[in-house]
């Protein structure tokens, strides 16, 4: 092939880098290449500041001219731009695998986003899409795509998913890949044919930007080609040049070992989670969808990222009203402010007195990051709560007086902790979502003990850690750890029992005497038991990884109901009940809004838990059928719920409170920053206080206290007497 890059006004434009996906060559002074095409495309490298028409042409074509226009710049040096993952655009909302209810990509969905980030996101100036740009790979739903990319004002990149090499759907296959990852075959010409070059290069002012086939890739399809163009890209530019890598899944090992430099960040998505580590030199940031909430029940979000050349920086948005932009990701940038002001001491709120009032609410506390799913922990005269930063590769854990809010200490970590730290024997011990296991000082907060992740790279842990009987057990089926509760000592680990999720399991482990309860989901082996001290398994129940929906799919952590012996177990579609000791179905439950991850609770008269985004419900534990069905007119602002646009009032499971006179109570969190209180005998509303912010995660109940933590971060301390 001959050909020719010029500038907009016919000029020759020398040193462009020009590939077939394979080799390298560069333009002359003429601007003049030559090139013996071995792929099926032939592109060039786009030089920072400028678009290319084309930027890639087939391999067939003889001469081509490659015109650069000027286009994208940095802005007083400063070049930012949108990362957003797995968009699923579909022609008919996903009916063949998603439940009803779901709201996954459409074309008018992803217009509207793209068509609204000038006015969201003023300051950038191009979009990222990580993959799973439509939800089968049919070519109704590329054309759907790029009919909604053509509405957006912004330049938008993209690069293929898992699901883009689908091929419709019709002759979708699953199977374990080299790496153990259990996953879709891959049929990448839909996307060639409809897109393009599957992986490429392009500069960005200041920075060099790689992106790869992370699916065929993992498939072994063309793992050897591929690496072997990025290291010639990489060689290409020199060690001395800033570069990222754009991937579908967080790329492992198989990618990264080896590379002439590290990258300065990884851009993925492919788990719909929001997750921000550092690896050595290297930040890997995984973002959800814009589209529909995530995996990890992060609202629709996006990143807005920002590079001045040296520095890469970070800011996570949800797609909400003004005032959620932030919700489960930072503490608000006002709250931020008046607190160093000196407005927020002692544990007092930041933002002014309680919703409710002072006879309501005894204190506040901002933490040093968002909250979300998981609940205070009450020690004594202690309250021990996680936070998470989704804009930095951090976390810490805090300890706050029961008595007044006031913070007693902090410990900063090196990731997010997206569970609720356990204590034991003068230990708080917290599990980062790379997979590391903290212990901290009780009373200090100072590190005892670090036991790091085994594989920090593909370990996504959200999980609580769960100690029962001096044992520390962390992680899933896909990789199971159990340690000393003192020590950190390995006791047993298995890595056998399924082949690895590449989704967030959200189970946390259950202890039922001498046996563990353990969840995955997707992964064959939905739920199983085994021996708490050995490891070894008792029972297993799963189902065919091909139906999604039928199978019995653990996607929040099952009840124990012990008048009955039965796990009440979340799944994608609704609950189903099934024996505690043997794992022997008992019953299901079709819910109304899919993927609800909220744990129920046993009260006397039945089995207590959130229904439909809306209502709360006592289930007869015999049969599953409904006694009593109470709904929650509230509005709110946030979906939650995965699969899901519209938002919900309800997220978090019930908690059951007794009382003096022998009756339950039923303490609901909502998102619309209230919590309720109800009767568990009949379902009537009792009281209920508003904390000013939504809240996805369960209280915590003390004698005098109820205590909720919102997704801003702030965690109320509620007077007992005005809910109970």
């Amino acid at each position: 092939m001959q050909g020719k890059v010029l500038g907009a006004r016919g000029e020759p434009v020398p040193n462009v880098m020009i590939s077939d996906g394979q080799t390298i060559t560069r333009t002359g002074t003429d601007g003049m290449f030559s090139l013996t095409p071995t792929g099926p495309f032939v592109f060039l490298t786009r030089p920072a500041g400028f678009t290319a028409t084309p930027w890639f042409v087939p391999a067939t074509t003889t001469d081509v001219t490659f015109t650069l226009t000027p286009g994208e710049t940095a802005d007083s040096g400063v070049y930012r731009f949108v990362h957003v993952s797995d968009l699923h655009v579909s022609v008919d909302n996903g009916t063949k695998f998603y439940p009803p209810g779901s709201e996954i990509g459409s074309q008018d969905a992803l217009s509207l986003f793209l068509r609204g980030l000038p006015e969201r996101a003023a300051e950038v100036q191009s979009v990222i899409a990580t993959g799973d740009l439509t939800d089968l790979g049919s070519d109704a739903e590329f054309d759907a795509l790029r009919r909604a990319v053509d509405t957006s004002i912004l330049p938008v990149h993209v690069l293929p998913g898992n699901h883009d090499h689908m091929a419709g759907g019709g002759e979708v296959g699953f199977v374990v890949s080299r790496n153990n990852y259990a996953i879709n075959t891959g049929e990448p010409s839909g996307y060639e044919r409809n897109l393009g070059p599957r992986w490429f290069s392009f500069d960005l002012p200041g920075l060099h930007v790689v992106a790869l086939d992370w699916h065929t890739h993992e498939l072994g399809l063309d793992d050897a080609a591929q690496d072997a163009w990025l290291r010639a890209d990489l060689e290409e530019i020199g060690p001395n040049t800033p570069w990222i890598l754009l991937s579908h899944d967080q790329p492992w090992t198989s990618i990264l070992d080896g590379l002439p430099s590290d990258p300065v960040a990884t851009f993925s998505g492919h788990r719909h989670t929001s997750r921000v580590i550092r690896l050595g030199r290297t930040i890997h940031v995984n973002t959800p969808t814009p589209l529909f909430a995530g995996l990890d029940y992060s609202p629709p979000s996006y990143r807005i990222v920002r590079w001045d050349g040296e520095q890469l920086g970070l800011e996570t948005r949800a797609v909400a009203r003004t005032g959620l932009e932030r919700a489960t990701f930072a503490m608000p940038a006002a709250i931020r402010l008046r607190a160093a002001e000196g407005d927020a001491a002692e544990g007092d709120a930041a933002e002014g007195d309680a919703a409710e009032g002072d006879a309501v609410v005894r204190w506040r506390h901002q933490l040093s990051g968002a909250g979300h799913r998981a609940p205070v922990r009450v020690e004594g005269d202690r309250v021990i709560a996680g936070a998470k930063r989704e804009d930095l590769p951090s976390g810490a854990v805090e300890v706050l007086s029961l008595r007044d809010g006031s913070q007693l200490w902090q410990a900063e970590l090196r990731a997010s902790i997206k569970g609720t730290p356990v204590t034991h024997h003068g230990h708080v011990i917290a599990v980062e979502v790379s997979g590391d296991v903290v212990s901290l000082d009780a009373e200090t907060g100072a590190e005892r003990w670090r036991i790091p992740s085994p594989d920090p790279l593909r370990l996504f842990a959200w999980a609580d850690p769960v100690i029962a009987d001096g044992i520390l057990i962390v992680g899933d089926l896909s990789h199971v750890r159990a340690l000393d509760a003192d020590t950190g000592e390995l006791r047993w680990e298995r890595t056998d029992l399924c082949s690895y999720q590449t989704l967030v399991s959200h189970s946390n482990p259950l202890a039922l005497g001498a046996t563990i309860i353990l969840c995955n989901f997707p992964s064959p082996i939905g739920i199983a038991g085994l021996d708490l001290h050995t490891g070894e398994v008792t029972w297993q129940l799963g189902g065919d990884l091909t139906d999604l929906i039928g199978s019995l799919w653990p996607i929040g952590t099952p009840l124990h109901d012990q008048a009955s012996d039965m796990l009440c177990v979340p799944t994608p579609s609704g609950l189903s009940a099934i024996d505690a000791r043997t794992g022997a179905g008992r019953w299901k439950l079709t819910a109304e809004l899919p993927f609800s991850p909220a744990t129920p609770a046993s009260v006397p008269d039945g089995i207590a838990t959130v229904f439909a985004g809306t209502d709360v419900v006592l289930l007869d534990r015999a049969d599953g059928s409904v006694r009593w069905r109470t709904p929650m007119e509230s509005a709110s602002e946030l979906a939650m719920a995965s699969y899901t646009r519209t938002p919900q009032v309800l997220f978090a499971g019930p908690v059951p409170v007794p009382v003096e006179d022998g009756s339950v109570r039923l303490l609901v969190s909502g998102l619309d920053g209230r919590i309720y209180t109800l009767d568990a005998a009949s379902g009537k509303r009792l009281a209920e206080v508003n904390v000013g912010a939504p809240v996805a995660a369960p209280v915590a109940v003390t004698d005098e206290l109820i205590i909720a933590i919102a997704v801003d971060g702030v965690v109320t301390a509620i007077e007992r007497s005005a809910l109970i």
